[in-house]
């Protein structure tokens, strides 16, 4: 998992570098795209490619962390979790236990952050 998320960051250095190039020399009859793409109007889709996949990388990235964040959030907790799923508590009050510990308050935040801990607490035993 740590190579996937080097090479994602590789990636985004590489495919940022062409996108800002491209996106400041877009038409240019001086670009270093002409040898290998003569026509200039190609440079506005090769910059919309490269801008598109910088922009899905980022969102892989951003998943993998969150993802990351909650498992070890459930990992510290794995004691507590355990002791208070054998005094019968739902995931849901786990999970706002949990938050409650956390000092996160209702709101937006606290919603989506308790139906990501729900979902990681059904895969957890």
């Amino acid at each position: 998992m740590r190579f996937l998320l080097v090479l994602v960051y590789g990636l985004m250095i590489g495919i940022g570098l062409i996108a800002m190039y491209t996106l400041l020399s877009a038409g240019s009859p001086d670009s270093l795209l002409r040898p290998f793409i003569p026509n200039p109007k190609y440079d506005f889709y090769i910059a919309f490619a490269s801008s598109f996949c910088i922009f899905f990388l980022g969102f892989i990235i951003f998943f993998t962390r969150d993802r990351e964040g909650f498992k070890q959030l459930i990992e510290i907790n794995a004691q507590k979790i355990r002791s208070m799923q054998k005094e019968g508590s739902s995931r849901e009050e786990i999970a706002a236990s949990i938050l409650e510990a956390m000092g996160i308050a209702k709101g937006y935040r606290y919603n989506l952050a308790r139906k990501k801990l729900i979902i990681f607490l059904s895969d957890f035993k």
